[in-house]
């Protein structure tokens, strides 16, 4: 018993000598899921010239959908579902920085979608809470409150924000598993 604990101090005196550090919490685990995400109107999401389109995409075009990637953010209150939402494997993220303007901006930012949520208070702007009735999803920008995710009743135009559902503003989505 005593040479078990004297192999134990020695190779834990060892691993401190060479700069290793045992008792080193471990690094929390971000797991990232892939999902399919489309309007009411059935108007899928698309990257165009830097932006997130929403449109038809029929024939050879439906191969231009992006899924969307996304990881919980523990950073917020559980219960509000607070996600990150990205494309392109989860390297281009959207951001929602607060307001300077009228309207807040929706963007993609290049940020490791796996790092955001060890950020904290910091990952507001790519902080969405989802919110779920009758089979569809909304997402509210935590850095802004009262702004959705929307799409426009027009196809082909920008992934934005918007604060009123209407006929040319759509909150609502479909969420699916890939």
């Amino acid at each position: 018993m005593a040479s078990a604990l004297t192999l134990s101090l020695f190779l834990l005196l060892c691993a401190e000598a060479e700069g290793f550090s045992p008792c080193q919490a471990p690094t929390l685990q971000t797991k990232v899921f892939q999902y399919r995400l489309w309007d009411v109107n059935q108007k899928s999401l698309y990257l165009r010239d830097d932006q997130l389109l929403a449109g038809h995409l029929q024939g050879a075009n439906a191969a231009l959908e992006e899924k969307v990637f996304w990881v919980p953010n523990r950073a917020f209150e559980p219960t509000r579902l607070p996600v990150i939402l990205g494309i392109r494997n989860g390297t281009r993220c959207l951001a929602s920085h607060p307001k300077t303007s009228t309207t807040p901006a929706l963007q993609l930012q290049a940020v490791d979608i796996r790092e955001l949520p060890h950020t904290g208070e910091a990952s507001a702007a790519f902080t969405f809470f989802r919110s779920y009735k009758d089979g569809l999803w909304r997402f509210e920008s935590a850095a802004n409150p009262g702004w959705f995710l929307c799409t426009s009743a027009r196809g082909h135009q920008p992934l934005a924000l918007s604060r009123s559902h209407d006929a040319t503003h759509l909150l609502d989505f479909y969420f699916q598993l890939c």
